[in-house]
């Protein structure tokens, strides 16, 4: 898979909605000359999501 930093509106979708979702595991990274990171994962089993300790009420 490639990934490219950009902001799109709409489009067709890479994934579907639905899912399972994996975690990736970072196997190496590196940048070319003009500054193009390349990365190669492995797929890690199932993600592991942080918990938010801020109190909804304190934020605002």
């Amino acid at each position: 898979m490639l990934t490219y930093p950009v902001i799109v509106g709409q489009g067709t979708r890479l994934f579907p909605e639905s899912g399972p979702d994996r975690a990736l595991e970072l196997l190496s990274s590196r940048t070319t000359p003009r500054g193009i990171t390349i990365q190669s994962y492995r797929p890690a089993g199932c993600p592991e999501y942080a918990t938010s300790t801020v109190d909804p009420e304190d934020v605002f």
